[in-house]
């Protein structure tokens, strides 16, 4: 599912700026979004925006991207039910994060197992139906 996030970094930051909309709520919107950290942790510049400020990750993926030089893919979840997976890569002295709402995903997986569940009992009583007609058939021959 980072895909895209990881996407949207490879364009760079310049190219993110201006691909992406200025400002999305993360509350709702299921784009791509980003947002660039400062030395220190502190949002500088984005369009993810959470309760009207830059959102804030975890110091700890900040601090996990730093120091092994690389993306690092999680998944975040700054409120209930909002998750969402993000890549946060060093640039500079700092992180830029993208990331992705996880809604559509997980509404996908939850209409699989749907699906699934509805396969299984329709299988189910397929089955119980060729067996009880199976019997009926067999009671029937040897019935004289």
């Amino acid at each position: 599912m980072e895909d895209a996030p990881r996407a949207l970094l490879s364009t760079g930051e310049a190219t993110a700026a201006t691909t992406q909309p200025d400002r999305v709520d993360l509350t709702s919107y299921l784009g791509t979004f980003w947002v660039q950290y400062d030395a220190h942790g502190a949002p500088i510049a984005g369009n993810g925006y959470l309760d009207g400020r830059l959102a804030q990750v975890a110091q700890g993926v900040l601090d996990d991207a730093k120091a092994t030089g690389e993306g690092d893919a999680v998944s975040w979840e700054p409120e209930q039910g909002l998750r969402f997976a993000i890549v946060a890569q060093p640039v500079g002295s700092g992180v830029i994060v993208a990331g992705q709402s996880l809604q559509r995903t997980e509404d996908r997986a939850t209409r699989t197992l749907l699906y699934i569940g509805l396969a299984l009992v329709a299988g189910a009583f397929v089955v119980g139906a060729a067996v009880g007609a199976d019997a009926l058939l067999t009671q029937r021959r040897l019935t004289p």
